[in-house]
């Protein structure tokens, strides 16, 4: 995982068009963005983890809740790892303005093969203050959050739950479900196997979508494992499971789009290979890119277009660039205009967030977008 000063700019597509002025999020600290995700009436809740480089360097899960409407910051909040733990690590939220929820991930022990995983939902009321918190008793050795959704009913968590053995390691999915004081959970586990740490999934109403490295439900300890796969999950049952590229899962970005389509990039060597699995599990689209660049560190989409953060074929030492890619044409194009260095972009209705960084700083922008 790389940890990093970052900014946040949404930038306009659209060739000539002003952006609105940044938003001073912070000024300190070394800071990695997991999560910006949006929520009712303009609102965007963004999660992360922050750490000091001159201090203790303890990772702390950091969450802002930033108003697009009014390109304001309402709040932020930095938390320190719970019971005396060595890590916190903020990996998801939703929120509604007067609620906030966050799940994290929690490491015991500053060394890993002395840490075990813990996962932990986090709740903040509509100033920022943390009014509950709950350890996630999956009964697991390690258990790693992937995502969380919210509705009237409570909070559910979707992650993963391993346990090792003197052999092999075990590995499922688990979904647990709490109410909204976060006060009582249910768990239910599927041990056919789990997506590892860094796959993109999302959760909302009962299905979450997956994508990434797949480990099977038992793995030899020492086996290296490289199976991109994607997957749909409907109430604790597995829909369909796919694997519409090639590639090695390192050379594989993915996104998820409003539409619950799961959208991949993949480049094994020096040709780009895009593919769309549609929400009945089919591959609806499959097209060859041509384009200088080769690695893709971040991914989002929508329904016209992918918007990726890219880097140039056998030149690791060039700063990334945004493109662009028209789902219907795959004409590629650098978005222009960014402050800093791009390091992450989420697509949202009327925009793209662009997370860059500079100068030690912290900014966030939003803007339209372009075509």
């Amino acid at each position: 995982m790389k940890t990093s000063i970052t900014l946040v700019t949404a930038v306009l597509l659209g060739a000539g068009v002003a952006t609105a002025a940044p938003v001073v999020l912070t000024k300190q600290g070394s800071t990695y963005l997991r999560q910006m995700q949006p929520g009712p009436d303009g609102l965007l809740c963004i999660v992360g983890q922050t750490s000091d480089p001159d201090g203790d360097l303890q990772p702390r899960g950091t969450v802002i809740l930033y108003s697009t409407t009014k390109n304001q910051v309402l709040w932020q909040q930095t938390v320190d790892a719970p019971d005396g733990s060595a890590a916190n690590r903020f990996v998801a939220c939703r929120t509604d303005g007067k609620t906030t929820y966050v799940a994290a991930n929690v490491d015991t022990h500053s060394e890993r093969s002395l840490a075990q995983a813990l996962a932990y939902v986090y709740q903040f009321d509509e100033k920022g203050k943390v009014t509950a918190r709950k350890e996630l008793a999956t009964s697991a050795r390690n258990a790693f959050v992937y995502d969380l959704d919210v509705d009237d009913k409570g909070v559910t968590v979707i992650g993963k739950a391993s346990d090792r053995k003197a052999d092999s390691e075990s590995n499922g999915i688990f979904f647990a479900s709490l109410d909204r004081g976060l006060k009582t959970a249910t768990f239910k586990r599927l041990a056919t196997g789990a997506f590892q740490n860094d796959a993109v999934v999302r959760l909302a109403g009962g299905t979450a979508l997956l994508g990434g490295n797949f480990s099977p439900a038992s793995v030899p300890n020492g086996d290296l494992v490289e199976d991109y796969a994607v997957s749909r999950i409907v109430n604790g049952k597995y829909q369909f499971s796919v694997r519409p590229q090639k590639a090695k899962p390192d050379d594989v970005a993915t996104a998820i789009t409003p539409a619950q389509e799961i959208v991949s990039l993949g480049t094994p060597a020096k040709t780009t290979t895009l593919t769309v699995v549609t929400p009945d599990g089919k591959i609806g689209e499959t097209r060859q890119i041509q384009s200088p660049f080769c690695m893709t560190s971040a991914l989002s989409a929508d329904a016209a277009a992918l918007y990726a953060l890219r880097s140039p074929c056998g030149r690791s030492q060039d700063r990334p660039k945004l493109v662009r890619i028209d789902r219907k044409t795959g004409v590629e194009t650098v978005v222009t205009g960014i402050t800093g260095v791009p390091v992450n972009a989420l697509a949202v209705d009327g925009g793209v967030l662009v997370v860059s960084e500079k100068g030690g700083s912290l900014l966030l922008q939003s803007v339209g977008k372009g075509s």
